[in-house]
């Protein structure tokens, strides 16, 4: 399992990090993770599925998913020589953003409600408007290629459009969207929110979501690109980390907590998966 928590290194001066066009045609296999900012991500073709707030979103040409900082998800991609996964990923520290929104109420605004707002709104469907937010992203790229340093003008820009798009294809964004089927690993997620800090038994998962115990591992599976254990370590030592940086409670009883009964091994597998010791993550955090 790869580490759950990717800080994001921004240069000296420099707003976001910016990864323009990234193709994947060979192998992707994505992994639970979150960072200290947000990250948004543009898709311009592919197939898979993001895992995030215990619930599943289709990729498709059009698509534009909004992380909050430290927010759990997986991107999983279906890759292949002739169904590639091609995006534009960036990252922004939320403050620094709303600084060069300062002057633009609106559009700070619904930015603030996306990185702040305990709703589970997080993916918007620009497909109508798929060219459009293409032509935007080109043109910062061409700008932040074309400049030695970057441009704070046009990374306001930049962010003035996107928000305009999501504005105008989909105005409103945070009202409740119409009820669908789940799909049986947004079950599987939600019983997992509500139990993860107990023994999690793999037959009462099973007939709370009316499965036999050997379909429930593997319709995950099929559902998100993932494996169930890593989907549960990933929201167990989330809760962990929080645990970590905003009590004082000790090691041990944290990890009993968050469903880890035995200390050494929650040692072991917090190490393994954050590469550092539990207090070291609270020196540091």
């Amino acid at each position: 399992m790869k580490q759950l928590f990717e800080p994001v290194i921004f240069e000296e001066h420099k707003t976001l990090v910016w990864d323009y066009k990234i193709y994947t045609d060979d192998y992707y296999k994505g992994y639970y993770h979150w960072h200290q900012c947000c990250e948004i991500m543009f898709v311009h073709r592919g197939q898979g599925n993001v895992v995030v707030n215990q619930q599943m979103y289709d990729i498709r040409r059009g698509m534009l998913f909004f992380f909050q900082p430290y927010q759990l998800h997986r991107i999983y991609s279906e890759v292949s020589t002739e169904c590639p996964f091609e995006r534009t990923i960036f990252y922004v520290d939320p403050h620094v953003a709303e600084n060069l929104l300062q002057n633009f109420s609106k559009r700070k605004a619904l930015f603030t409600a996306l990185w702040k707002g305990g709703n589970s709104r997080c993916t918007f469907e620009l497909n109508e408007r798929a060219e459009t937010v293409e032509w935007i992203l080109k043109h910062y790229d061409h700008n932040k290629k074309a400049s030695l340093s970057e441009d704070s003008e046009d990374t306001s820009v930049l962010f003035l459009q996107l928000l305009s798009c999501i504005e105008i294809e989909d105005y409103h964004v945070f009202q409740p969207r119409e009820r669908r089927t789940l799909h049986y690993s947004e079950k599987i997620m939600s019983f997992i929110e509500e139990h993860y800090h107990e023994e999690v038994n793999l037959d009462q998962l099973a007939e709370e979501i009316h499965l036999s115990k050997s379909y429930v591992s593997r319709i995950f599976h099929q559902e998100t690109g993932g494996k169930l254990v890593d989907y549960l370590t990933a929201r167990r030592i989330k809760q962990a980390c929080r645990l970590l940086g905003t009590t004082d409670l000790p090691v041990e009883q944290i990890g009993i907590a968050v469903g880890f009964p035995n200390a050494s091994y929650f040692n072991q597998l917090f190490k393994k998966v954050l590469g550092t010791t539990p207090l070291k993550y609270r020196k540091n955090n």
